[in-house]
């Protein structure tokens, strides 16, 4: 007999609470649904030293077997000394069993060992050669079920205890009856089922060996990928995907329904499970194998069991990003409608990370089959879907052709079954509109970001140059834009993005808002529209405000704050008192500092973006100004417009509904598309006397929810059009003031 020092363990584990019942041990009701798996044969000791010492376990089916975990009790001081999973079932069998060591297994006066859920409950705790209390564990605080019998060490080696599960009762020692140790993952000279090639893990447990794989051709990729997707009948294990990705392009070519057989080194690429292929064997032909349910939302988790198979969306999907279309031929899809950014949808902290959680559950990505990146081909190619006059938009539908699902990166997506785009379509659900809707007043005051509207180059001006890159791509740049403006027909616009040409051209300090100008003027009539002789003191970019000679008439000097650190990254405001029928009111520019570069701790927010500290001072010094210019007016009635740089419920719009400001806009309404989410950047602010004489809000859904390759830039033959829809990545807002009676709209929304 094999001697042990006996020894304390250290203590591993949480503690759950179990009900003890003939002789058995179940989790309580509370913990997870418990599983029909026991501990069915021991081998602990042995004359001599000890040998073949291993624990079985058995279950209704293979299956139940999986996530189960073994830990091992020192009776002396009942603390945990060893802690290891269930072995695999050998193929066809619902028993496994676990090996140890050479004297692994504590050999009594008593030791025990807990059988443990995958949810961690407890789902018995047995001992042999007596009873003891567990210390810590899963099973801590429990009382241990002895089993009735005893390996003295006497008994010569391939003996064991044994329990008879109809009946519950240990016996034995008697000669060893253990389940069959299960074949290596995918070793041996044999077809391997896909579900053990993939595992029940985001990545394989069978990389870097050669494997034979058999199964239907359900995605036929070879053309756009280098390699088809294959999937067999399936496992029985639902957590396991039976479908592959087979990578290479040896002969001989395959096609949809094909049966294959595929020899080949296992791996993974960007996050997909691939077989390399050695080998490739056509032994047959079909049909497809009927899809898989994907369900939306869904964990990573849920969407890995289904990696490489035919599938289908158990819900409608909206298209909520069209950002990757011209690159890669990507759109990102939804369950439910387009995704609302977290922050514009709730506020910052936990509510907006359970808006993030849940926006990832329910999207996925659409790909076109095709690795190569569209925009760097020559010429350039198309990209899928799109016409000049049949775009692609977010809010439209998506009408699916057959996909697999395929992850590269760190995304899920759908490849086309047949390797092309052509079967898939989009309803237009949110069709281009071809005027704002109305806003009611007599007097229209619009916001207008345009997107680096620049008549310098980048070929005299270098980084410091921005947009159209020559006369050609600025003329198709302002066509898109003087479009835009002309069928906005508002009487006051603010503008962002504009070249500062006070920095480039010191000697024509308005040369671009000229030029803009000068444009609008051409299009409608001598002399309808002037400008604001007010700009940012050292950004390439800046704020401006045009107006419409008819309606509107200037009231003294435009302002500016006064220069200080605070607007240091950002663009100052402007602002412009106005006399429009009588009423008199200011207008104030602004562009707050973006999310993009950091601004180091304590101003970068994960939620919020970087640089959110910043906003926030600025935000407070936009407030102020507003006073100071309410007051050189003479008049408390202000507007603040622009592009805040900030999602409806962060911090730098609570500092301007603080100082008293309330948002004007129209719910369900927004400005910007940015990873998926829609949400609004520019905002609407009126003082409490401006508010009663706001008498409707819009926000004119021409470019954020259109693709780029519809901008002046794009390059994409036969796409570029002088129309308003992506004349920038902003939309652009438009309000109405009643300048006569002060009665505003109903319908629009406030905060």
């Amino acid at each position: 007999m094999s001697t042990r020092k006996r020894s304390s363990a250290a203590v591993l584990g949480v503690a759950v609470g179990s009900l003890v019942s003939g002789g058995l041990v179940f989790a309580p009701a509370a913990s997870a649904t418990p599983t029909d798996a026991r501990i069915t044969e021991i081998h602990y000791d042995n004359s001599g030293t000890d040998t073949g010492e291993a624990i079985e376990v058995t279950a209704p089916s293979s299956v139940d077997l999986k996530g189960l975990t073994l830990v091992l009790y020192n009776g002396n001081g009942g603390g945990v000394y060893d802690t290891r999973p269930v072995s695999r079932p050998a193929t066809g069998q619902n028993a496994a069993t676990t090996p140890y060591p050479s004297n692994g297994i504590q050999n009594g006066d008593p030791d025990g060992v807990a059988l443990i859920a995958p949810s961690g409950a407890v789902i018995e705790f047995l001992s042999y050669e007596g009873t003891f209390t567990a210390v810590g564990g899963p099973a801590d605080g429990m009382r241990s079920v002895s089993i009735g019998v005893r390996e003295a060490g006497t008994e010569p080696a391939g003996q064991s205890l044994q329990r008879d599960l109809a009946t519950g009762v240990w016996s034995g020692p008697k000669a060893s009856t253990f389940a069959p140790d299960a074949e290596p993952l995918c070793a041996g000279v044999r077809t391997v089922p896909i579900g053990e090639v993939q595992g029940d893990g985001a990545a394989s447990p069978c990389q870097g060996a050669t494997v034979t794989i058999a199964g239907t051709v359900v995605g036929d990729t070879q053309q756009g990928l280098s390699g088809f997707f294959v999937q067999d009948a399936g496992d029985g294990d639902p957590s396991t995907s039976d479908g592959i990705f087979v990578f290479g392009s040896r002969a001989p070519q395959v096609a949809l329904g094909d049966q294959v057989t595929v020899i080949g080194k296992v791996s993974e690429f960007n996050n997909l499970t691939e077989i390399s292929q050695d080998s490739v064997q056509i032994t047959g032909s079909g049909m497809l194998p009927a899809p898989t349910d994907l369900p939306l939302p869904s964990s990573d988790a849920q969407r890995e069991a289904l990696e490489g198979m035919f599938v289908a969306p158990t819900a409608d999907l909206t298209v909520t990003e069209v950002f990757s279309l011209d690159t890669f031929g990507e759109i990102q899809l939804a369950q439910g409608g387009r995704l609302v950014t977290a922050t514009e949808a709730a506020e910052p902290g936990p509510a907006a990370a359970a808006v993030a959680a849940e926006n990832a559950r329910r999207s996925i990505v659409l790909d076109d089959g095709v690795s190569a990146q569209l925009n760097t081909q020559a010429p350039p190619a198309a990209p899928p879907y799109l016409t000049v006059d049949d775009p692609v938009r977010v809010g439209d539908t998506a009408v699916l052709e057959p996909v697999v699902l395929s992850q590269r990166l760190a995304s899920y997506r759908f490849e086309p079954a047949d390797g092309t785009s052509e079967g898939t379509t989009f309803a237009a659900t949110n069709p281009r509109p071809v005027a704002p809707d109305a806003v009611g007043g007599d007097l229209r005051i619009a916001d207008f970001n345009v997107l680096n509207y620049f008549v310098d180059f980048p070929s005299e001006f270098g980084d410091k140059a921005r947009g159209a890159t020559d006369a050609d791509e600025l003329a198709e740049q302002q066509a898109k834009i003087v479009t835009a403006i002309t069928a906005l027909d508002a009487d006051v616009i603010t503008l962002h993005e504009i070249e500062n040409s006070a920095i480039l051209t010191p000697e024509t300090p308005y040369r671009a808002l000229e030029t803009l100008v000068d444009a609008l003027n051409q299009a409608q009539g001598p002399d309808t529209w002037r400008y604001v002789r007010a700009h940012e003191a050292s950004d390439v970019i800046t704020n401006a405000i045009i107006y419409r000679v008819s309606a509107a008439s200037p009231v003294g000097e435009p302002m500016k704050p006064v220069e200080g650190v605070v607007w240091d990254n950002a663009r100052e405001p402007i602002a412009q008192t106005f006399r429009s029928r009588g009423e008199v009111f200011s207008v104030i520019a602004n562009h707050l500092k973006s999310k993009g570069s950091g601004c180091g701790a304590g101003s970068d927010d994960p939620q919020q973006g970087n640089c959110n500290g910043d906003r926030v001072a600025q935000a407070t010094a936009l407030a102020a100004f507003a006073v100071e210019v309410a007051a050189t007016a003479g008049d408390p009635d202000v507007l603040l417009t622009g592009d805040f740089n900030s999602y409806r419920n962060e911090d730098p719009l609570d500092v301007l509904r603080s100082a008293g400001f309330t948002e004007v806009f129209t719910p369900g309404e927004y400005s910007y598309v940015f990873q998926g989410g829609s949400g609004s950047l520019d905002h609407v602010f009126a003082t409490a006397t401006m508010l009663p004489k706001v008498t409707g809000h819009t926000i004119w859904d021409i470019n954020a929810t259109e693709s780029f390759a519809y901008e002046y830039d794009a390059a994409y033959e036969g796409l570029y059009a002088p129309y308003a829809f992506r004349a920038s990545d902003h939309n652009p807002t438009l309000v109405g003031v009643d300048t006569k009676t002060g009665t505003p709209a109903e319908g629009k929304g406030r905060r």
